[in-house]
């Protein structure tokens, strides 16, 4: 093969292309820039694929539950179901909770809506019944009285509302669909009704 001229420049061969030359022939320089540099690219990428993740794993604001205190506020063109924080319970185990809700009509047709309550405490756990909604768009209270449910006592338990709403749409038959939910902890107390 031909020498390369001082210049670093590769000579021609006869017809005007130039002549290959050895990589040990280039300067020692030349030859480790391109994989430093391909180093370099690599490890920007591992940090940028690894930091990604993490980035969309930290939330952008406290998720709801972390404001237990924080009130809501209802829309008022909304359905929506509130419970109070106390309730009743009689030596015998019967149970009294109150609350209110709201239930928008849609549309002009009649809609049937019913607020259903279940109660935990400790190993007990029952469905208290229902109690029939209005859906007129106004806030009404509702109050569900059980008896014969279980033997529940005076303290904390748990309460879980929801407004049940039967909408026809395009069936024959009324649908059921939840309009809207509570779970909260109320406080049960002694009393006779």
């Amino acid at each position: 093969m031909p020498d390369t001229p001082h210049g670093g420049e590769v000579p021609p061969d006869g017809f005007g292309r130039p002549v290959a030359v050895r990589a040990t022939e280039l300067p020692l320089l030349e030859v480790r820039t391109p994989m430093r540099n391909r180093r370099r690219a690599l490890g920007a990428l591992t940090v940028l694929l690894m930091a990604a993740p993490a980035a969309h794993a930290a939330p952008a604001a406290p998720a709801a539950h972390d404001w237990p205190d924080r009130p809501r506020l209802p829309l008022p063109w909304t359905d929506d179901l509130t419970i109070d924080r106390t309730g009743d319970v009689t030596p015998d185990g019967s149970v009294t909770l109150y609350g209110s809700y709201r239930c928008v009509r849609e549309g002009t047709e009649y809609t049937r809506a019913t607020v259903l309550v279940t109660l935990t405490q400790g190993r007990e756990r029952h469905g208290l019944g229902g109690y029939a909604a209005v859906c007129d768009g106004l806030r009404h209270r509702w109050l569900i009285d059980a008896v014969d449910v279980g033997r529940y006592e005076p303290g904390p338990a748990d309460a879980e509302v929801t407004l049940l709403r039967f909408d026809a749409g395009d069936s024959f038959v009324p649908m059921p669909r939840n309009a809207a939910g509570i779970e909260r902890r109320v406080r049960l107390v002694g009393g006779d009704h």
